[in-house]
């Protein structure tokens, strides 16, 4: 062991190449997913980072590779796999229920950290899309128990939608019985220096040993080196004692243990047992938690010294569990120094592709364009990137305009009566409220969420002008001990700075630089897709899509179009827009129809279910829609065979601004679950019946206003 220690600090030569490569390398492999048992997409990844036929592949599933012969005999091996759930119910009405398996979740928000969030099904024939579901944040003040005095959120609680309504449909997209269930991963690069992302210890030790056997390919130690990435860590340990078993005795074992821990300062640390802290030279930080010892009886490893080797981590349990890339070289040191390696590296081979995404079943022009609307990002106050992105969907006869409160403004067509449609372009967020001297951000919410399924999530930094800066929400100071499923105080970021002044050198101003998570569009089942801020893309959508084929010569009346801002922070946009538009015969607010249609509401509010069509908001927290203009909308889509629904629900919309002014408001929707959250699902069918309900409103005009009634002046 002193020859091990001799060899760590010199070893300063491994290549550039490789060093440059790892950041890059370890976002790579973070992307699979490797419940424990089912590590097959994770056992590609390592494989493909090796010439064909260079790893072994035992009947457990485990890698290996095998260096060099004679004595002496050392076995490195880091695990494969990972905490997970498994399908453990397929409901008649397409609702998954899951399990955890494999062990491994810490913490008393372990569990609370998948509710809200995308999740991967691992089918026999591919990945599947899915959602954790989540009780619509609208309705939380008509509850018995509002969710936020709550305790933590448990897996016995969890529903799974896949976008089916039945167990059948389940079935055709090849989902069965015990299938994974993973995150989706969305691993985060934080300055440069840390990579985030769930079991990233684990997954930065597999990289390690990788990129360690590298070198010993390139130039063999003396003896003979086994190199194992093994299965089944998690369950019962029998993918390293079956390796130990084929491949010894040993006469050394360098093993990665996850239960090492240590809060991680990235200054290039690695973590070991008691018996490598009484030796010199070394570079290692105090594990906060003992390793456990695995008990192995078996012959093959009763003679060997066995060493426990890890990784300090940031917010360790939760899905932005940080590793050092510092680190994370020093771990590679250590593995080639283990091994005897001369001082020369081997460049890593390239990444290997992404895992597989589950397709979208066509690319519909509606999914086209609610993807790029998705992917554009505009707290509230802060819509800049969402007009730019519309203002170049419009078509080219479109002369829009931008007002004093940044609504986006078309008018078009000639007439008497004067149709209003107004969609909100805003989505909720957070705003930098102020910067701590330690560089963390402290954040405030802007519009209303449920705050927790922000925590311990990716997060990214919108700088006005400049480029995004990755980061993380940070969990809770006392995440694993947690006894609420509210935190009690405000969200704060992790972004890499070291201090306020480095931030705000950065471009973070306080009161400007807003926070979002990461998002895109991912289609749930054939008809249905979920992402954050689909409340108000989809109605963003459906205007856009009615201007593609409209010629505003032929029409019977005057339209106008308004994109609005601030709708989620109190109808800051529409409150502008509508004082200059006194003229308006009626206003078609454009918004989700927030609808119980989900396991966990109840049906006796709001229920208006995905796929049966657009939804009229008759009723809502604000407006009780005229029934003359309900019934001629209704008369409308009926002549037109466009699927509608009518229905009440909790909320507002833009067109609250209108009533001001003697506007009659009929809100049209299209029902959304999950509202708020960063899983919103719609159906494309929905939207199909919106657009063409939209349509057709604008076609045949606004309905002339009742005989009594008077306009203000």
């Amino acid at each position: 062991m002193k020859r091990f220690f001799a060899l760590l600090i010199p070893l300063s030569t491994w290549a550039v190449s490789a060093q440059a490569q790892l950041p890059a390398l370890l976002q790579a492999y973070a992307r699979t997913s490797a419940v424990s048992g089912r590590e097959e997409e994770a056992s590609r990844f390592v494989e493909q980072l090796f010439k064909a036929g260079a790893l072994r592949r035992d009947r457990l599933g485990s890698l290996v590779l095998v260096v060099g012969s004679g004595s002496p005999r050392r076995l490195l091996a880091a695990p494969l796999d990972e905490p997970g759930y498994v399908v453990s119910q397929i409901q008649a009405n397409g609702y998954l229920r899951v399990a955890p398996v494999g062990g491994g979740a810490a913490g008393a928000l372990y569990h609370q950290f998948l509710e809200g969030h995308d999740v991967r099904i691992g089918t026999a024939s591919g990945p599947r899309n899915a959602v954790s579901c989540v009780p619509s944040s609208h309705y939380d003040n008509l509850r018995a128990a509002p969710e936020r005095t709550l305790p933590p959120f448990s897996w016995q609680a969890a529903f799974l939608d896949v976008g089916a309504a039945s167990a059948a449909a389940v079935a055709q997209q090849g989902i069965r019985l015990l299938d994974p269930v993973a995150l989706e991963k969305q691993p985060v690069l934080v300055a440069q220096q840390w990579v985030a992302a769930p079991a990233m210890r684990e997954k930065a030790a597999a990289v390690a040993l990788a990129t360690a056997a590298q070198a010993l390919l390139a130039a063999p130690p003396p003896g003979t080196t086994v190199i194992a990435w093994t299965t089944l860590d998690l369950l019962n340990d029998k993918g390293f004692e079956a390796v130990a078993n084929r491949y010894g005795p040993f006469n050394e074992v360098y093993r990665f243990e996850r239960s090492l821990e240590a809060e991680g300062p990235g200054t290039g640390q690695f973590l070991a047992d008691q018996e490598f802290t009484a030796l010199p030279g070394q570079t290692l930080a105090q594990p906060s938690r003992p390793a456990r010892k695995p008990v192995l009886p078996n012959a093959q490893l009763a003679g060997a010294h066995t060493y426990l080797l890890g990784l300090p981590a940031r917010y360790a349990h939760t899905p932005v569990e940080a590793v050092a890339v510092a680190d994370v070289q020093q771990l590679v040191r250590a593995w080639r120094a283990a091994a005897g390696a001369a001082t020369t590296a081997a460049a890593l081979a390239p990444a290997p592709p992404a895992p597989p995404q589950y397709p979208f079943p066509k690319p519909a022009p509606e999914a086209q364009l609610l993807a790029g609307l998705v992917a554009s990002y505009g707290v509230s106050t802060a819509e800049a990137p969402v007009r730019a992105f519309i203002a170049r969907q419009l078509p080219a006869w479109a002369k829009p305009t931008t007002d004093q409160a940044g609504n986006l403004t078309l008018s078009f067509g000639q007439g008497k009566r004067h149709l209003v449609f107004v969609a909100h372009m805003d989505e909720v967020g957070f705003v930098v409220d102020s910067i701590r001297p330690d560089g963390r951000l402290v954040l405030g919410m802007k519009g209303g969420a449920f705050p927790w399924l922000w925590e311990a999530q990716p997060a990214l930094l919108h700088r006005p002008g400049q480029a995004d800066v990755p980061a993380v929400f940070e969990p809770r100071p006392q995440y694993l001990s947690a006894t609420k499923r509210a935190a009690a105080g405000p969200l704060t970021v992790f972004a890499g700075f070291a201090s306020a002044q480095q931030a705000q050198a950065a471009g973070i101003a306080v009161g400007r630089t807003t926070a979002t998570m990461p998002k895109a569009l991912r289609p749930l089942g054939p008809n249905r897709a979920a992402a954050r801020g689909l409340d108000d893309r989809a109605g963003c959508a459906a205007l856009l899509l009615n201007l593609r084929h409209l010629d505003p010569a032929k029409l019977p009346c005057r339209v106008t179009c308004v994109w609005s801002t601030g709708e989620e922070i109190g109808l800051l946009g529409a409150a502008f827009a509508a004082q200059g538009l006194r003229d308006a015969d009626a206003v078609y607010p454009i918004d989700t129809f927030v609808s119980s249609d989900a396991p966990q509401e109840s049906p006796a509010f709001g229920h208006c279910p995905l796929g049966q069509g657009a939804v009229i908001r008759v009723v809502e927290s604000i407006n009780f829609a005229r029934r003359d203009l309900v019934r001629n909308v209704h008369a409308l889509a009926d002549r037109q065979h466009i699927p509608i629904q009518e229905g009440m629900t909790v909320g507002g919309t833009d067109g609250l601004e209108f009533l001001n002014y003697g506007i009659p408001s009929v809100p049209l929707s299209w029902p959304g679950r999950y509202s708020h959250s960063p899983v919103e699902v719609l159906d494309y069918r929905d939207l199909d019946s919106l657009v063409r309900l939209v349509g057709a409103l604008i076609q045949a005009g606004a309905p002339a206003p009742p005989a009594h009634a008077k306009r203000k002046p």
